[in-house]
């Protein structure tokens, strides 16, 4: 009986031993290595491939993060400065345009002087304030009968019960947008069901660039770099029976641009996306030609080319780095020395 328990636990130790050598095999490279075993390989270059030219359609479309933010409103303005005398109209009260808002009494400097119990008083006359646009007004809360406002000084603000939703565009992003976008769809986070939402504006930012991201912080805020700047903006009118709350956040899916049967090829199998870019054009007998050609609309993945390229006509994909960018360096795998010297990092 131990005779046969010997040998079986033998068996056991030449079947692991085994199992290891096969296992520092594999790793080695050896027999079965990569097989099953989810060792790493050795990387390939990858070389190009010809691909033909073909008629398709592009739709280009960006989803952008984006806040729901109220219309500010129009602020009603004591140009002349005054003294108040009297308010039309409640803090919170729904107005029209050209509603009077509050009367100021200021000084009539075409009239003289009256005469009264304590002698000479200057003449005054009284201006009216009107609502510069319908909505609600705000501010009327500070504001007193006999207060003393200051010219230019701001009485009240005027604001419609209107939302717009704002998204910050990244940079590189504004090659995507070949027109004004007319299809935009809002979906608010953990609200009502996405819906369309009226292009107002496309530009410079008013709200100080990016919204914040639940939990962190303005992209580029604090700790440098990044440049200075709002950045684009990309605004539409939220519709009127959406509920929705100033600050709320969702996203924005644009339509940037279409082109439906056009010539289009890979975007990898051209140097440039935006306007015009260069291919490598392979000719029946292998010969290559670089030519240059005119872009369109793109959606990230394939690009319309509006002129330089012919149904059947035959690109590489991807095509090989432009030979002035492709130095040592240029893809951030060297080291820069003192005096300008490099090396090759290792690994």
């Amino acid at each position: 009986m131990k005779k046969w328990i010997i040998i079986g636990a033998v068996l056991v130790l030449v079947g692991g031993l085994a199992g290891t050598g096969y296992l520092l095999l594999s790793r080695l490279g050896g027999p079965g290595a990569g097989e099953e075993t989810g060792a790493p390989q050795a990387a390939m270059d990858v070389e190009g491939a010809p691909v033909e030219v073909v008629m398709g359609e592009i739709s280009s479309v960006l989803v952008l993060d984006a806040v729901v933010r109220a219309e500010p409103g129009e602020t009603v303005e004591a140009g002349q400065g005054g003294t108040v005398s009297h308010l039309w109209v409640a803090d919170g009260a729904e107005v029209d345009n050209g509603a009077p808002i509050v009367n100021v009494r200021v000084p009539d400097t075409s009239a003289t002087g009256t005469e009264g119990e304590g002698g000479n008083t200057a003449a005054t006359r009284e201006i009216t304030l009107y609502a510069p646009a319908s909505g609600t007004v705000t501010g009327l809360d500070d504001v007193r009968v006999g207060d003393v406002l200051e010219p230019g000084a701001v009485a009240a603000t005027v604001a419609p019960d209107e939302f717009r939703a704002v998204a910050s565009i990244p940079p590189n992003d504004l090659y995507r947008f070949y027109e004004e976008p007319e299809d935009i769809l809002l979906r608010i986070d953990q609200g009502p069901p996405a819906t369309q939402c009226e292009f107002l504006s496309l530009g410079a930012s008013e709200g100080g660039g990016a919204p914040v991201p639940e939990g962190g912080e303005v992209p580029g805020a604090g700790g440098g770099g990044g440049g200075g700047g709002g950045g684009t903006e990309l605004a539409c009118r939220v519709p009127a029976d959406l509920e929705v709350f100033d600050g709320v956040r969702g996203q924005l899916s644009v339509s940037t641009g279409k082109a439906e049967n056009v010539l289009v090829i890979p975007v990898t199998a051209v140097r440039g996306t935006s306007e015009a870019g260069e291919v490598l054009v392979v000719g029946d007998d292998g010969t290559e030609e670089v030519r240059e050609v005119e872009l369109g609309v793109s959606d990230g993945e394939f690009v319309e080319v509006t002129s330089g390229l012919s149904v059947g006509d035959v690109v590489m994909d991807p095509i090989p780095l432009d030979p002035r960018f492709d130095v040592p360096g240029a893809n951030g795998s060297e080291e820069t020395r003192p005096g300008g010297a490099t090396t090759l990092e290792e690994g």
